[in-house]
């Protein structure tokens, strides 16, 4: 019986995360570089693409961890929000 209840809750756990609307570029910003840095000194920067690409692998190998999907998904946004 404990474990039918176990399985239900873990499926619904998964069904429920899989259909979860992906992090916004500003939330991925949030979760992963405000360790170390305000949101606004990471948006207040003008780089090209090729510049925040360096820039994100520099922060990788100092530690964040981001996916591949999150990678692309605050490249694209970085190098478009240009002031």
């Amino acid at each position: 019986m404990i474990r039918k209840i176990v399985m239900i809750l873990f499926l619904s756990v998964l069904v429920s995360s899989a259909g979860a609307a992906p992090d916004s570029p500003y939330d991925i910003i949030e979760k992963h570089c405000t360790g170390c840095h305000t949101a606004s000194f990471v948006l207040g920067h003008q780089k090209n693409r090729g510049e925040w690409e360096k820039t994100i692998d520099r922060m990788i190998s100092y530690g964040t961890h981001l996916g591949k999907e999150e990678r692309k998904i605050i490249t694209d946004y970085l190098q478009q929000s240009k002031r």
